[in-house]
């Protein structure tokens, strides 16, 4: 279903709707230049999100011949999000992925995509990327911050997790200190829930958990299975509180000097990655429910609706934030 929808929306993503004039890049006739594109995230080396990148790095070899490459660099080699997304931002790096709430921190009303309890799937998700004011806020990304949004990849539904305390509804949470990306739609959803937001790196996370100095943290299933944060933690607590696409971005330098030809194969490439990630993601997510159960992690059934009306009052403020009546139109989709 998923890869269904990609197919009939994203065609072009990053193209039309985004287009920018084409830089020449020269060159002696008849001689070959590798273009290299240096890509740099935090996902873990065995993690879904990095075998897809990996693929669409062979592909994107295969497709031009050897002539363009994707030189990768996982698991939080060239710094944290925010830092490559500024190096990205200042064209010292070619490309990076985050989240929305953390591009938020760049373009506000972005943050909307990763809204908790906002979309009623991914597919749904997927949809929200067309409409005409995320949009807007994506040429406002490129033009003025210099990242230009590829195709999302699928990163999984978030649930948290805790080293003492079952989460049940969201009183459960009151005090505890739980890590979060550092974004501000993640920092004011766990004050919203009476818990003390402490934003980190993903890379810090685990001795962090394993010291002491967080209570828990919240991802999807794979994420916290790749990176062994069980190990640490006790409880599992399905609160399913955001669906979330992961989005790469690339510098709009680095976009506006390759001929339309070259970003084609780009965005093949990446659509090949997206489709290994998106599969692996979804298998993992359905098998790690009871794969955590059986090695002795305690799996709680949170009380969503619980959650959700705790986020109304935040709802209200981020109107401002999102444009008045785009959740709703966002939702009507």
């Amino acid at each position: 279903m998923i890869q269904a929808t990609r197919r009939a929306m994203f065609g072009a993503f990053g193209g039309a709707a985004l287009a920018a004039p084409a830089l020449f890049q020269g060159g002696k006739a008849g001689a070959q230049t590798v273009r290299a594109l240096r890509f740099g995230h935090v996902q873990p080396p065995d993690g879904e999100v990095n075998r897809g990148i990996l693929r669409a790095a062979q592909a994107l070899q295969d497709f031009s011949g050897g002539r363009m490459r994707i030189d990768n660099f996982p698991a939080s080699q060239l710094g944290g999000e925010r830092e490559m997304l500024t190096q990205v931002s200042s064209n010292t790096l070619d490309m990076c992925i985050t989240g929305p709430g953390v591009l938020g921190s760049w373009v506000r009303p972005i943050s909307i995509l990763e809204a908790p309890f906002v979309g009623r799937d991914f597919a749904h998700k997927l949809r929200m990327f067309e409409h005409p004011a995320v949009q807007a806020s994506f040429r406002q990304l490129a033009e003025g911050r210099n990242m230009r949004p590829l195709e999302p990849f699928y990163y999984g539904t978030r649930h948290m997790t805790t080293r003492d305390k079952a989460i049940r509804v969201p009183d459960d949470l009151r005090g505890l200190k739980m890590r979060v990306p550092e974004a501000p739609l993640f920092l004011d959803m766990m004050r919203a829930f009476g818990a003390a937001p402490t934003p980190m790196s993903l890379g810090e996370v685990y001795l962090s958990l394993q010291t002491g100095v967080i209570d828990g943290q919240e991802n999807p299933l794979p994420t916290i299975a790749a990176n062994k944060f069980m190990e640490v933690q006790r409880y599992i607590n399905l609160t399913g509180h955001i669906l979330v696409p992961l989005v790469p971005v690339i510098s709009n330098q680095t976009w506006t000097a390759m001929p339309e030809a070259d970003r084609d194969l780009l965005r093949r490439a990446m659509r090949e990655g997206i489709k290994l990630s998106d599969d692996l993601l979804t298998a993992n997510e359905t098998r790690l429910r009871t794969e955590f159960a059986e090695r002795g992690s305690q799996v709680i059934e949170s009380d969503r609706p619980a959650f959700q009306r705790a986020l109304a009052p935040m709802y209200q403020r981020y109107e401002e934030v999102w444009g008045r009546g785009v959740l709703a139109q966002l939702e009507a989709l």
